[in-house]
């Protein structure tokens, strides 16, 4: 029986196979390093009792992000503001996009130190039947501003964030606050 030969390029694809992929984004601009991730603060899932592989989809999440002054100049404190689009399914086959906003407080930061903040709490629902997710709430995009000596600094998720925004009400007000 001959050996198997493992070689880099092997390697390669099986952890880019097996690894979890995360919800990070990481983006410098203007002397900014911005991190920009989902954190759940509450899991609520349950299997429910009408079928085998349905659940029912119950959280709630924020998004955590983290910002790093990676440029030589101290950054005062500084707000964030976020806009993050959710598609919700609700009663209808047809989704829709709500728009959730928020301003967050950066704590000043000296050269090459890191902050963080959580901003805008907001709600996931739906149900699955089986592994499909279509009826599963999701964020579809984010848009977060922060201001660096004066000026406007801007990070989207997507190039496509506008276009979703055009088509995105306010959330509702029990939305918004669960």
């Amino acid at each position: 029986m001959k050996a198997m030969r493992v070689t880099p390029a092997v390697v390669s694809v099986l952890l880019l196979l097996f690894l979890p992929a995360t919800s990070l984004q990481a983006v410098e601009k203007a002397g900014l390093l911005v991190e920009i991730g989902k954190k759940t603060v509450a899991n609520n899932d349950r299997v429910t009792v009408n079928g085998v592989g349905n659940m029912a989809i119950d959280h709630d999440l924020v998004l955590k992000i983290d910002v790093k002054n990676a440029s030589n100049k101290e950054l005062p404190e500084t707000p964030i503001d976020s806009i993050f689009l959710v598609q919700r399914w609700g009663s209808s086959e047809t989704p829709r996009f709500e728009r959730y906003t928020g301003t967050a407080k950066l704590e000043p930061l000296h050269p090459a130190q890191t902050g963080s903040v959580d901003v805008g709490q907001y709600h996931i629902g739906g149900h699955m039947h089986g592994s499909s997710d279509r009826h599963v709430d999701k964020v579809m995009g984010w848009k977060v501003t922060l201001m660096r000596d004066g000026q406007k600094v801007e990070f989207t998720s997507s190039a496509g964030f506008d276009a979703m925004d055009k088509r995105a009400t306010p959330a509702s007000s029990t939305a918004a606050q669960r």
